[in-house]
């Protein structure tokens, strides 16, 4: 019966170590299981950022080919604009440019900031494309052009009022 107990216990040590070394490379698949999850997740985020990237990239293609559009048009209307001066100038006598400019130059002055910026842009390249040399009035009301000017208030007065006196107020008759 020794020679039993004794293999027995031999046979029982063995399948103790069969056991920690399954156990062992059962753990080691865990910890590669879990490395592996945190690997796909790291892929999940950057696959995320990629669309993100990708949805960010088509929307500046597309700002930029509207601006593309919008230099194509500007250019075209300068040179319109250049075309349209140069047979302006041929035409017309410098007397009759300057005051078609400054006819212009009044009537702008009623125009929003914007507007009245792109007609002094306009306006100084008419005259340089064609050489005329402009008064010193005309060209300080070009030069007031793009400067802010306050809009003007419209008052409406019903009924019968007296003149405003020293005191500031005003009587109503």
């Amino acid at each position: 019966m020794e020679i039993n107990l004794n293999e027995l216990r031999d046979w029982s040590d063995d399948a103790r170590r069969m056991l920690d070394r399954e156990r062992e490379k059962m753990v080691e698949r865990v910890e590669l299981a879990d490395r592996l999850a945190r690997a796909m997740e790291a892929v999940d985020e950057i696959l995320d950022e990629n669309e993100s990237l990708k949805a960010e990239l088509e929307t500046l293609r597309a700002q930029l080919q509207s601006e593309k559009e919008q230099r194509t048009k500007a250019e075209m209307q300068l040179g319109e604009m250049s075309k349209l001066s140069a047979g302006v100038a041929k035409k017309a006598s410098q007397e009759e440019v300057l005051k078609a400019l400054r006819v212009f130059v009044n009537k702008s002055k009623r125009k929003k900031v914007d507007k009245r910026i792109a007609v002094k842009e306009m306006v100084l390249e008419l005259a340089n494309a064609n050489g005329v040399l402009l008064p010193e009035d005309l060209s300080a009301a070009i030069d007031s052009l793009d400067d802010e000017q306050l809009e003007a208030r419209v008052v409406n007065v019903q009924g019968n009022y007296n003149d405003i006196h020293d005191n500031g107020s005003v009587n109503k008759i």
